[in-house]
């Protein structure tokens, strides 16, 4: 079992690489569930929606698909863990709520492995079975999972498959404002310094820029997940010195107390405007 990831050298480019050519081969074989019931979530989202920004975008080493769970009825869910497991490149893992994929890049190097994490809403409830058709498979309950579907977007992704295939596929992913709000329930639920990350990069690079983010979620303050979001997300940037900001300057890991202390102010300065763009919106 590897290491989690900790901060920006734990994600080598032949790993994001790795990564990618799994979305390509998922976005083929899952193509019809991409159509209405499956979003990528978690760390590509920022990669895949802000292409272009100035500063590239870190990546990610894993994969997280968000699962439709009432959209999924009737065998269609056991379809997905049994299409992708029928290619032979798939494999379960020791956890319920994974798959794993093993990449070759054929550039000499070894082989690298690349998890699938399948998640859903808390709130999901499946209809009972009588007999469970995927033995020991199951989504990962996933708190703020919900808001992946609200209003994802449809992109074409160009690459190659795992096997090395080159293929064109359309994806759907979650909209930066929804990243936002599954980011922040993530980074209250865990340790893992990329949350942190993730959630400034995209306030500081989304094109439509921080105000027009802080509009969007001013305008669904009534949604529980966004009201929860804007209190987490206080919550942990109260400061400089506070959780998100820290963690921000542990994924940099910058060499001197200079370059950490503005990690740090940086990342505050973003969260605090957000937060403060929200509230003057309502009132």
């Amino acid at each position: 079992m590897t290491d989690e990831p900790h901060t920006h050298v734990d994600y080598s480019d032949r790993q994001v690489e790795a990564a990618r050519r799994v979305i390509i081969d998922l976005g083929q074989v899952l193509g019809s569930f991409f159509a209405d019931s499956i979003v990528i979530v978690g760390g590509w989202v920022p990669e895949l929606l802000l292409p272009d920004a100035e500063e590239p975008h870190i990546g990610s080493i894993d994969v997280d698909l968000a699962l439709d769970a009432q959209k999924l009825q009737d065998g269609r869910y056991v379809e997905i863990v049994k299409s992708l497991l029928s290619t032979g490149r798939y494999e379960q893992t020791a956890q319920p709520f994974k798959l794993q994929a093993t990449v070759d890049l054929k550039d000499g190097g070894p082989t690298l492995p690349v998890d699938v994490d399948f998640l859903k809403p808390v709130e999901a409830r499946r209809k009972r079975r009588r007999a469970r058709l995927i033995e020991g498979f199951r989504p990962l309950d996933a708190r703020g999972c919900a808001a992946a579907f609200q209003q994802p977007k449809q992109i074409t992704l160009s690459g190659h498959m795992i096997a090395g295939d080159e293929n064109r596929v359309f994806v759907l992913v979650a909209s930066v404002e929804d990243f936002l709000v599954m980011k922040a329930f993530a980074l209250a639920g865990r340790d893992k310094p990329k949350d942190a990350y993730d959630i400034c990069y995209c306030l500081d690079h989304a094109p439509v820029g921080i105000e027009e983010l802080a509009n969007d979620w001013s305008q669904r303050r009534d949604d529980p997940l966004v009201a929860e979001a804007i209190t987490l997300l206080r919550d942990k940037f109260t400061s400089e010195r506070a959780f998100g900001p820290q963690q921000v300057v542990t994924f940099y890991d910058a060499p001197t107390d200079d370059e950490r202390a503005m990690h740090a102010r940086r990342a505050y300065e973003l969260v605090d405007r957000f937060l403060t763009l929200i509230e003057q919106a309502e009132s």
